[in-house]
């Protein structure tokens, strides 16, 4: 009896913490937007400036968290070589993701947030050499419809079929998905060996390295208003920081599949924080856009967890059925097996783990 009822409060708690760092990770949108924009009050923050300031500042707030970790000196030639490519491709993605918002509405990049885990599967798909069914082509394709076409259409509906400035940064936000895909599959070769801590840790200083050389070579102003200050403070520590160790926490109390559904919750925070906070219009398009990303998320969502994750709650309910397909992979005269979409999930779940997307 006690252990069940430790269950159950374990559960619950997952559930609040996972809800938290969604929550948590939609204020990006929402306070990075006026400062990348032009504004007789602020000072216009460089994409670039902004980048450099989150990933310092971040990587200062893990050091303390990561100091009981993997130590650095464990880290071989290959390591740091997949951080320095993950540094790359994350900071790229953050950037590119902020161009992209100094145009578009932080509306449609809300909508957009969940880009990462389809581009994450297609690429996990085509590495490992596997192919959708035909029931998981339509919840797929649900999930495009909802987080491209129908935002992009409308803002083309809306520009004329011209790709005016408002375009042109949907298409930066979703390049920024990709460029985070790639980013979450390189991670899965050092999250084997590593502490997420400290990987997130050495990625972000990384990362920041990489932001201020561009700083240093195309000679970018670092100009920065005091009174933005806590803005990105706030992104950095709770944005970004306190985000991905409540992902973790929630990740061992509840399992990876109803972490992962519940996370990309951060598209409902978003659009509802855009609306509240930056007076932005929340139509019918937005709406049906949101429900059809979040139906086709839940849909595939045995696509995300790849096998059997039991429910840690009293009834030890079985969220999820054990995919079928397996990979072998041949060492000598011995093969062992695992199973694809598993590996897949395994890349899906380091989107909480790293940087501010």
């Amino acid at each position: 009896m006690i252990s069940k009822n430790l269950s159950l409060v374990k559960s619950k708690y997952g559930y609040y913490l996972i809800i938290l760092a969604a929550a948590l990770s939609a204020l990006i949108h929402v306070i990075s937007k006026p400062m990348l924009e032009n504004s007789e009050n602020l000072i216009e923050i460089n994409p670039v400036v902004m980048a450099f300031l989150i990933y310092f500042i971040g990587g200062i707030f893990f050091t303390p968290v990561a100091r009981k970790t993997s130590s650095i000196s464990k880290f071989g030639k290959k390591d740091w070589l997949f951080m320095g490519a993950i540094g790359i491709a994350e900071v790229s993605a953050l950037i590119t993701y902020f161009y992209g918002l100094s145009t578009a509405t932080a509306v449609n990049a809300s909508i957009f947030s969940n880009s990462e885990i389809i581009f994450a599967l297609v690429i996990g798909m085509m590495v490992f050499k596997e192919r959708l069914h035909i029931k998981e082509c339509i919840p797929f394709s649900m999930i495009i419809i909802g987080m491209m076409a129908l935002p992009i259409g409308n803002d083309l509906y809306q520009n004329n079929f011209n790709l005016g400035h408002m375009v042109t940064g949907d298409l930066l936000i979703v390049l920024s998905g990709i460029l985070y895909a790639i980013d979450i599959t390189f991670c899965k070769y050092v999250g084997d060996k590593f502490d997420a801590r400290r990987v997130t840790q050495i990625v972000s200083f990384i990362c920041a390295g990489v932001a201020i050389s561009l700083i240093v070579i195309f000679e970018i102003p670092m100009d920065v208003d005091v009174t933005q200050l806590p803005g990105i403070l706030v992104m950095s520590i709770l944005g970004t920081g306190m985000s991905t160790l409540f992902f973790l926490m929630a990740l061992k109390m509840i399992g990876t599949v109803r972490t992962v559904l519940l996370y990309s919750t951060t598209a409902v925070f978003g659009v509802v924080f855009s609306g509240l906070f930056l007076a932005e219009t929340i139509t019918a398009i937005d709406i049906i856009s949101l429900v059809l990303v979040l139906t086709g998320i839940f849909l595939l969502r045995n696509r995300l967890a790849g096998k059997d994750d039991h429910d840690v709650s009293a009834d030890n309910e079985v969220i999820i059925n054990e995919s079928s397909h397996r990979s072998s992979v041949k060492r000598g005269k011995h093969k062992s097996k695992t199973p694809i979409p598993h590996r897949i999930r395994e890349v899906v779940v380091f989107q909480g783990w790293i940087g501010a997307g």
